[in-house]
């Protein structure tokens, strides 16, 4: 009997602590994420266009430059440029680039799109459709490269190499970001780039791109 007791003393010991960490688990992803966007302006994002405007133009001229952009900039061209559009999953962008060649990036995703196509058929018809289409905040560190074509008619392409990743504010193991992702916002990790872009790099606080002739 002692035994016994002891035993069913530990199941309810186990299991409060199962639903404590699961509460503390939905209490970080409904967090807002420790990334956030400098303040900028509409002229940080006309600035940013033009400077993307010249460097194409330029380069379909024959004439090699390079462009700097600040990270106001970039932040200022993803949000008033860019912001809505299919090619991008995730909305209220927000990106940091903290070091050389690595970018911190923040965002909303819907909710259904973090499930994957089984998972979200399988609890569809469980969880309300309003819940499924709730944003819910994604954010990673990757490590940023410009990838080459194999072959030369090949579109190059933004690359991130996820190194750690969050949902809301709980840290995940950056396996799993490919795992929760529905394909179709795999999208995320790599990037379409204009074919007269040839060479990208990021240092701190700004990104330089670069043609070639």
């Amino acid at each position: 009997m002692f035994r016994l007791g002891c035993f069913g003393c530990l199941t309810v010991l186990l299991l409060l602590a199962f639903l404590g960490l699961g509460g503390w688990g939905l209490v970080q992803v409904a967090r807002a994420p420790d990334i956030a966007a400098p303040p900028t302006t509409a002229i940080d994002g006309q600035r940013a266009q033009q400077k993307i405007f010249d460097v194409i133009r330029r380069a379909h001229s024959g004439r090699p430059t390079t462009v700097t952009l600040t990270d106001r900039e970039v932040n200022a061209f993803l949000s008033r440029h860019l912001a809505g559009a299919a090619e991008l999953p995730l909305t209220n962008l927000a990106v940091r680039l903290p070091s050389d060649g690595r970018a911190e990036i923040a965002g909303q995703i819907p909710v259904r799109l973090l499930l994957g196509e089984g998972t979200a058929a399988t609890v569809g018809g469980l969880i309300p459709a309003s819940w499924l289409d709730h944003p819910a905040w994604l954010s990673l560190r990757a490590r940023v490269t410009l990838e080459s074509g194999e072959a030369r008619r090949e579109r190059r392409h933004l690359r991130l190499d996820v190194e750690r990743f969050w949902l809301g504010r709980l840290p995940l193991p950056s396996f799993m970001l490919r795992v929760l992702l529905d394909p179709s916002a795999l999208r995320l990790l790599r990037w379409p780039m204009p074919d007269a872009i040839d060479g990208l790099r990021i240092e701190p606080g700004r990104l330089i791109i670069q043609t070639a002739s």
